[in-house]
């Protein structure tokens, strides 16, 4: 039985009712975040009465995701991560910084090796977006820029056109399309 895409249980007499999520290796990672998102309830049973107090429940969260990321593979991992900051209080963006996205990149620091480089754009436009909506407090910008894969950890085994394709979409590189206008203009000029 091919069992991609499925999310269910199974019976394991030794532990219990466990989670399964089986996800397709070359699912995109918005499809995992996705999935992961409808899954976290599950692995989270007091997110409903979450946000009474913005940074305790992150924690709570936060705590309870931590176990979880230790079985999973490294793209499942992400998705994880990412929906579970999705699920945190605009409130304690701060918190998701530190103790969950900052912390996911110390404690997982070769996982840039396993995902795909669309998966760490994905990751770092997530971290983006927070910083665009949220102003700056307790070191959040900090937090959020440690947290970013780096150019060469998003091209980690990117083969020679993502490599190119990467570093054009990025948005940090503006130097860089600086430097190939300047080119062309050398260029058409001779």
């Amino acid at each position: 039985m091919n069992n991609v895409g499925y999310i269910g249980y199974r019976d394991d007499a030794k532990i219990g009712i466990v989670p399964i999520v089986a996800v397709a290796a070359a699912k995109p990672i918005v499809a995992i975040v996705t999935t992961a998102i409808s899954f976290l309830p599950t692995i989270i049973p007091f997110i409903s009465r979450a946000f009474q107090s913005p940074a305790k429940d992150s924690r709570k969260i936060i705590d309870a995701l931590k176990p979880q990321l230790r079985n999973v593979d490294a793209r499942e991992r992400l998705g994880l991560v990412i929906a579970a900051g999705q699920k945190i209080s605009v409130n304690a963006k701060d918190v998701e910084a530190r103790e969950l996205l900052l912390w996911y990149r110390q404690a997982y620091p070769n996982d840039y090796e396993l995902l795909l480089p669309d998966d760490k754009i994905y990751f770092n436009n997530y971290l983006l977006s927070i910083r665009n909506t949220r102003g700056d407090g307790n070191n959040m910008y900090a937090n959020l820029d440690q947290a970013m894969f780096t150019q060469s950890e998003i091209n980690y085994n990117a083969n020679p056109i993502q490599s190119i394709t990467n570093i054009i979409s990025n948005k940090n590189n503006l130097l860089l399309y600086g430097g190939i206008a300047l080119a062309l203009i050398l260029l058409i000029k001779k």
